[in-house]
């Protein structure tokens, strides 16, 4: 062996075990807002829950989305499972820059939603979409509790025009429907919605609202039939009946809405309530062009926490 054979006969060095990386300690406010988020999916279930056993206040929810049209169906079950007479709600940014405070009383019992974060890629190469909770505060738990603002009334004609502005379905009054019944009817052969004549004003937007809801549903998802459908439009028009100030009372039999998602799976459940949002949305943003057009374009937007 010369002088150099005992470099080559040296025992090879081992590598050092690889050392994990040390978990980073949250801060408190991230460690709050996780557990937030985590209740806030736990009520979400639970909500679902209920509504496959026949259970649930679909129609207290749909009272809240029609006031709350602006934000999801998700967040709008989230405002009316914590605070179901909500009026007007804001985060403490938001009511701080009305000159607002928020009752200490009520600072630790904020309303949770979930707003949209950053997306991310999944394993099998599809998007997700992460979520944060967000604290926000309806006015009756502010210094402006008792001030809230008064629905200001619209020109019956200009809603209507509003109602049926680029509407998806051709409209045709007539003296006497197909069927021989008072209202409207979707015709989804001929994409018409027929009107009968003689109606006043909110009996025509309760029935073309509803029609027109059937007409929505069906241009989005060309495999829905109109029994498929009958439920959600129902609820929509109900929804913008709400939101519009059209009295419901004696127009709508709700006494079967804790039934609509007996027996149904979650997913479905969830499925239901996007398209009647999607919906709702789609002719909210063609009326909210109708009615203020040229005077604030804001109206017919939804900010990231709203949706």
């Amino acid at each position: 062996m010369n002088d150099f054979d005992d470099i080559l006969e040296q025992p090879a060095e081992r590598e050092a075990p690889a050392q994990e990386k040390p978990q980073r300690k949250l801060e408190w406010w991230q460690i709050k807002e996780q557990k937030q988020r985590k209740e806030a999916y736990a009520t979400l279930d639970r909500i679902f829950h209920d509504f496959s056993e026949g259970k649930g206040d679909v129609q207290g929810y749909l009272d809240t989305h029609g006031r709350f049209d602006r934000y999801s169906a998700r967040n709008a079950l989230l405002i009316h499972e914590k605070c179901p007479n909500a009026k007007q709600i804001g985060n403490y940014k938001y009511w701080e820059s009305q000159g607002v405070d928020i009752l200490k009383t009520e600072k630790n019992n904020p309303i949770i939603i979930l707003e949209p974060g950053n997306t991310y890629r999944r394993k099998d190469g599809t998007t997700g979409q992460n979520y944060y909770a967000k604290e926000v505060y309806d006015i009756s738990q502010t210094s402006a509790r008792g001030q809230e603002q008064p629905k200001v009334a619209l020109d019956e004609r200009l809603l209507l025009k509003a109602l049926i502005h680029k509407s998806p379905a051709t409209i045709h009054v007539v003296e006497q429907l197909p069927d021989g019944r008072r209202g409207a009817l979707y015709q989804p052969e001929q994409n018409t919605i027929f009107v009968g004549k003689g109606m006043d004003a909110a009996d025509i937007f309760r029935c073309v609202s509803q029609e027109l809801a059937k007409a929505q549903l069906m241009a989005a998802d060309k495999e829905q039939s109109l029994t498929d459908c009958g439920n959600k439009a129902f609820c929509v028009s109900y929804m913008l009946c709400k939101k519009y100030g059209i009295e419901t009372r004696d127009s709508y039999d709700c006494s079967k809405l804790g039934g609509i998602f007996a027996g149904k799976e979650i997913d479905t459940i969830k499925a239901d309530l996007g398209d009647m949002e999607n919906a709702m949305d789609a002719i909210n943003s063609r009326m909210a062009k109708a009615l203020y057009q040229g005077k604030d374009k804001s109206k017919s937007s939804r900010t990231d926490h709203e949706r």
